[in-house]
C-alpha cells in the first residue's frame, strides 16, 4: 500500500515560468501565464520548448504553450484513469467519485483547449492558460488525492481482514498443546499494533480527500489536508506492517510447537 502512485503518477513539474527580457521587434516578453505548479519528482522540463517560444508573447507561440500543458495533463488523468479502474482496493462509491472527478478534469481540459485553439487575442489567451493550472490542479491536488484514497481505502481494508486473522490465531493458540506462550506474545503484539490504527480516522480520510477542490488548494485549505493526511496514513501504514509482522512470527510460533 504506497501512497505515492508509481512511474508517471508522481508529481509533475512545470517549471520555473519567468520569462523578463528585452522586448522582441514585435512582441514584448512577458511572465509566464501558468502559475508555478512545482513539486518533486518528473515533469519539470515538460513543454520547455513551449515555454521558451512563448517568450515572445505571441498568440501562436501561446497556444502551443496552453496546448502541451493541457496534453501532458490529459496524459496524466488517462494514467490515473487507469489506477483507478484496476483492481486495488477502492471501495466501489470511492472508485465512482475518483472516475466522476477524473473525467470531468478530461470534459474540462479539453473544451479549454478548443478555446485556447481558437482564440487569437493575446491577453484572452494568458487569462485561458493560467486557467490550466488553477482551475484544475491535477499535479498537486488529483495525483496526490487519487494516491491517498487508495492508500486508505487499501488500509482500512487491511484492518478487517488482520483482525479475521488475530481471531483465528487466538482459536489456533487456544486449542494447542505444550508452551505457547511465544505465540501468545507475538499475538499480542499484533492486537496492540492494529490498536494503533484509529479506525474512526481511517473510514474518514476518504471523503475529506475526495471533498478536496482546486479553489481549496489555490486558497490554501486543501494543501494542509493532504499533507495531515499523508503523514496520518503513513503511520498506520507502519502499524500495519508491524501487525502483518507480529502474525508471521505467531504462526512460525505455533508451527513449531
Amino acid at each position: 500500500m504506497k501512497l505515492a502512485l508509481p512511474g508517471t503518477l508522481a508529481s509533475l513539474a512545470i517549471g520555473g515560468l519567468l520569462v523578463i527580457g528585452s522586448a522582441a521587434p514585435t512582441f514584448a516578453a512577458q511572465p509566464s501565464p501558468l502559475a508555478p505548479e512545482v513539486t518533486a519528482g518528473s515533469g519539470a522540463g515538460a513543454c520547455s520548448a513551449q515555454r521558451t517560444a512563448a517568450k515572445d508573447n505571441s498568440a501562436a507561440h501561446l497556444q502551443a504553450l496552453g496546448d502541451c500543458e493541457i496534453n501532458r495533463r490529459l496524459v496524466t488523468i488517462t494514467t490515473l484513469q487507469d489506477h483507478v479502474s484496476n483492481p486495488n482496493g477502492l471501495t466501489d462509491g470511492d472508485r465512482s467519485t475518483l472516475q466522476g472527478l477524473l473525467t470531468a478534469d478530461t470534459t474540462g481540459l479539453t473544451a479549454l483547449k478548443s478555446k485556447i485553439d481558437g482564440e487569437d487575442d493575446v491577453t484572452t489567451l494568458r487569462a485561458d492558460i493560467g486557467t490550466i493550472v488553477t482551475d484544475y490542479r491535477i499535479y498537486l491536488l488529483m495525483v496526490p488525492m487519487t494516491a491517498e484514497v487508495i492508500s486508505a481505502d487499501n488500509e482500512a481494508a487491511a484492518v478487517g481482514r488482520l483482525t479475521t486473522v488475530a481471531g483465528k490465531l487466538q482459536d489456533r493458540i487456544d486449542a494447542a498443546s505444550g508452551d505457547t506462550s511465544q505465540a501468545q506474545t507475538d499475538l499480542d503484539n499484533m492486537t496492540a499494533s492494529l490498536g494503533q490504527v484509529n479506525t474512526s480516522t481511517l473510514a474518514g480520510i476518504s471523503a475529506q480527500l475526495l471533498a478536496l477542490t482546486p479553489a481549496g488548494y489555490n486558497g490554501g485549505t486543501a494543501g494542509p489536508v493532504l499533507k495531515a493526511d499523508h503523514t496520518t496514513l503513513q503511520g498506520f501504514r507502519t502499524s500495519l506492517n508491524a501487525a502483518r509482522a507480529d502474525a508471521v512470527a505467531c504462526r512460525a510460533a505455533l508451527r513449531a510447537l
